[in-house]
This record gives structure tokens, C-alpha cells and sequence, in this order.
């Protein structure tokens, strides 16, 4: 058999074979540096990191620090723990780079006095708001619990993200959806 009916072979069965999980890959990329793990963890994750940023900032922010995100992962790739989720370990780095960017331009902006205010409201077309722009008019926090228990988080798992008790997110959470529930009764 020749090398090239080899490597047909070998992507034959890459392609029937099953995804490896975030967590085996990025073991592999931490001990091997191989460009094909982060490749495929890039992959599998980085639209889920954007629209989480997304919800918390603004269209060209979210794109910003999640390429910026990605940077800490391949800067930081020996902070990783295997024994957690990578996708947990994703979201604390993404979310401690937005909070650092909200904080640069906080110091930059001396008219400012909270972090909400550094977020961009965009209007809808109509004049009527649309959910997203509901959910952008939350606290932070509550917009924060609220997009990471979307994105699949556990209780848990959102309280070690945001380095809160798990009691915390739950009141985060009940407030949220006590507050977009009143406001799409009051769009009705």
C-alpha cells in the first residue's frame, strides 16, 4: 500500500470516527503543542464563546476578546487542570478578559460610573425590542447567569465561572428571568 493510500485511509477514519471531547484534546495540545487539537477545539467552541460575549457586550468587543481569549488559551495552555471541563476553564478566561476590557475603558471613560454603562444598547429598527436587547438591559450579573445557564452550565459550574456561591447564581438567575418575563408581559 502506498503512503498515499494511507493517508486517504487515516482521513477515511478520521471521518467515521467519533469527535474527541474539548478536555482529551486540549490534554493533547497541552502536552504536545499539536496545532490540530487547538484547531479542533477552536472549532468546536469559539462560536459558543462569542455569543456568550455577545450577550455581555457588544458585536465588535465579542469578537475582540474572544480572539483574545484564544490567545490566553495558547499563552496559558499550562494553567489547565485536566480534571475539569475545558469548556468551564474557556468561559472563566473569556469572561475575566471582557471584565479586564470593561475595566480599561472604565478608567478611560471618567464620566462613567458603572460597567452596565459601558455596554452598547442598540435599538431595534422597529422601535420594538427584540429578547436580545431585553436580556442587554439586565444587570450584568443577572446577564451573565442567565446567557452561561443558556450555553449548558450547571448551577455549579456558573458559580466557579463567576467565582460566586452556587446560592448566588440561583438568586441571579430568578431575578433575571423574573425581570424578562415582566418585561415581554409589558411588550404584549
Amino acid at each position: 500500500m502506498s503512503y498515499a493510500g494511507a493517508g486517504l485511509l487515516i482521513s477515511v477514519k478520521d471521518w467515521f470516527s467519533s469527535p474527541s471531547s474539548a478536555e482529551s484534546l486540549m490534554d493533547r495540545y497541552v502536552r504536545t503543542g499539536e496545532q490540530k487539537a487547538l484547531s479542533a477545539l477552536y472549532d468546536q467552541h469559539s462560536n459558543a464563546l462569542y455569543y456568550y460575549l455577545l450577550v455581555m457586550s457588544n458585536a465588535d468587543m465579542a469578537a475582540d476578546i474572544t480572539q483574545k481569549t484564544w490567545v490566553k488559551v495558547i499563552e496559558k495552555k499550562h494553567l489547565y487542570r485536566h480534571e475539569g471541563k475545558f469548556l468551564g476553564w474557556l468561559f472563566t478566561l473569556g469572561r475575566n478578559t471582557l471584565l479586564d476590557e470593561f475595566r480599561k475603558q472604565y478608567r478611560q471613560d471618567s464620566h462613567s460610573n458603572q460597567i452596565d454603562s459601558l455596554v452598547a444598547d442598540e435599538s431595534a429598527l422597529d422601535g420594538t425590542p427584540d429578547f436580545h436587547q431585553l436580556l442587554r438591559q439586565l444587570p450584568f450579573e443577572q446577564k451573565e447567569a442567565f446567557s452561561l445557564q443558556q450555553e449548558g452550565f450547571s448551577i455549579h459550574e456558573i458559580g466557579t465561572i463567576c467565582d460566586v456561591p452556587h446560592e448566588t447564581v440561583k438568586t441571579r438567575l430568578r431575578y433575571a428571568r423574573e425581570k424578562l418575563k415582566k418585561a415581554l408581559e409589558t411588550q404584549s
